[in-house]
């Protein structure tokens, strides 16, 4: 069936489109709640299938791909919807507001929980370049002096640092989304 739809057969692909319709609109009804959201995510991810059929012949477990492909583009839909633009100023307003509420501070301790996370994932001098660098303030001049480092050697540890901080938050994306999209269900 794979190799069929690899050569552009469009009956293989609707066999495929109705075998599996069900399971991917479910998961994305699931995780949505929107039937027109979660029929518009299950139409782009049969039409990310049609438009990648000729890699179909190296796909050895297609469930194990079509979820793939599903989880992706579910991912990317809510991260977007948290974060598209209607939300900005409920965004800047939400992080300028300074009133400490248990909420907030519940919310604040997740966040520095998993930036510390991300932090102690680090290799031990990247860590201590990022912590002297961001966390206390130091100047490049001032680590390389303590670490007994070059200046240039503390900027390149914390563009790696910054770096494999943003892969980890990135990686770790489901928690910043769930909570910040239980923050815009809460207001």
């Amino acid at each position: 069936m794979l190799r069929l739809l690899a050569q552009g057969d469009e009956n293989a692909f609707q066999q495929l489109f109705r075998h599996y319709w069900s399971q991917v609109y479910g998961a994305a009804l699931r995780l949505t709640k929107s039937p027109e959201q979660a029929r518009d995510l299950a139409q782009d991810i049969f039409l990310k299938v049609w438009l990648n059929r000729t890699k179909m012949e190296e796909v050895r477990n297609f469930p194990a791909f079509l979820y793939t492909i599903s989880r992706n583009l579910i991912h990317d839909h809510i991260h977007n919807k948290v974060f598209r633009e209607s939300n900005t100023e409920f965004l800047q307003s939400y992080f300028t507001y300074t009133e400490s509420t248990p909420q907030r501070l519940l919310e604040n301790k997740e966040l520095g929980r998993l930036l510390q996370d991300a932090v102690d994932t680090l290799q031990p001098q990247l860590k201590q370049v990022f912590t002297l660098g961001r966390l206390k303030g130091f100047k490049h001049e001032e680590i390389a002096q303590q670490l007994k480092i070059t200046p240039l050697s503390s900027k390149v540890y914390m563009v790696r640092a910054l770096m494999a901080i943003r892969k980890y938050l990135e990686k770790h994306a489901d928690k910043l989304v769930f909570l910040f999209g239980f923050l815009l269900i809460s207001y």
